[in-house]
């Protein structure tokens, strides 16, 4: 996710507001190493449009405090090439891929677009 960060860091800094802020969430997606120290940690406001740039995909976040989807600001001509769905454990403060755990039925509504 820092390559996008860095190969689209025009993009970003419109989006976040400031290349010093776009260099902190490069620092952030740059952890390699087992658990990481709390300053690593995803920010879900930040983080989803990173997810849905890099990957070109709809993402799709379920929390019981908030619920949003987040579509790729930068995509190719077909548009998203899929959806993830991602789950928080709020009491955990842990993230979990929930759409392995998911079956939807066509035409469900999805939480509404985030907007930034």
């Amino acid at each position: 996710m820092s390559y996008d960060l860095r190969h689209r860091m025009h993009v970003y800094e419109q989006l976040f507001g400031s290349v010093e802020r776009v260099a902190e969430l490069i620092m952030q997606t740059n952890w390699e190493e087992g658990s990481a120290p709390r300053e690593y940690w995803m920010n879900i406001h930040d983080h989803l449009y990173v997810i849905a740039n890099t990957f070109n995909l709809c993402v799709v976040f379920l929390a019981r405090s908030q619920s949003t989807t987040v579509l790729p600001l930068v995509s190719n001509m077909d548009g998203p090439s899929g959806t993830i769905f991602i789950g928080l454990i709020e009491e955990l403060q842990h993230f979990i891929q929930i759409d392995i755990l998911l079956s939807l039925v066509d035409g469900c509504p999805l939480p509404p677009l985030h907007v930034q």
